[in-house]
C-alpha cells in the first residue's frame, strides 16, 4: 500500500511539473494575447520585441493557413519567437506556437487547442509531435 501512494504522489508531481515546464516555455507575447482580440491586435503585441520594423506585415509569422468553413474564415497564424519565415527559415512545427482567428477575432491558441478545433472542423493540422 505504501508503494502505490508514493507512486501515486510521484505521478501528480510529474504531472504539475510537466504543465509549470509548458506554461515556462510559452512566449510572455503569447501570454499577453486574450480570446476576442483582432489579428491585427494580435500581430502588434507579436511584434513589439522586433527592433528596426521593415515591410513585414506579418512579423514573428512562420506561415499561415485560411479555410472558409461554413462561412467563417478560419486563419492560423503559426508564431515563430525568433522571427524565423518559411522558405528563409526550417523551423519544426512542434517549436511554433499556432495562434486560430475565426472571423478575425482569436479564439484559440496553443497546439491543444487547435488540435481539439482541427478535428472539429477537419481542417488539416500539421504534424507538430
Amino acid at each position: 500500500m505504501h508503494d502505490l501512494s508514493v507512486r501515486r504522489r510521484m505521478l501528480v508531481l510529474s504531472g504539475l511539473s510537466a504543465l509549470t515546464f509548458l506554461a515556462a516555455c510559452e512566449d510572455k507575447r503569447v501570454k499577453e494575447l486574450n480570446t476576442g482580440i483582432t489579428r491585427d491586435s494580435a500581430v502588434t503585441v507579436l511584434a513589439q520585441e522586433i527592433k528596426g520594423g521593415g515591410a513585414d506585415s506579418f512579423p514573428n509569422v512562420y506561415t499561415r493557413d485560411r479555410y472558409l468553413i461554413n462561412g467563417k474564415t478560419y486563419e492560423i497564424l503559426y508564431f515563430a519567437p525568433n522571427n524565423e519565415k518559411k522558405g528563409r527559415d526550417s523551423v519544426p512545427f512542434k517549436k511554433l506556437t499556432p495562434l486560430v482567428f475565426v472571423d478575425n477575432k482569436l479564439v484559440a491558441k496553443g497546439w491543444p487547442a487547435f488540435d481539439s478545433i482541427g478535428k472539429a472542423q477537419h481542417l488539416q493540422v500539421p504534424d507538430h509531435k
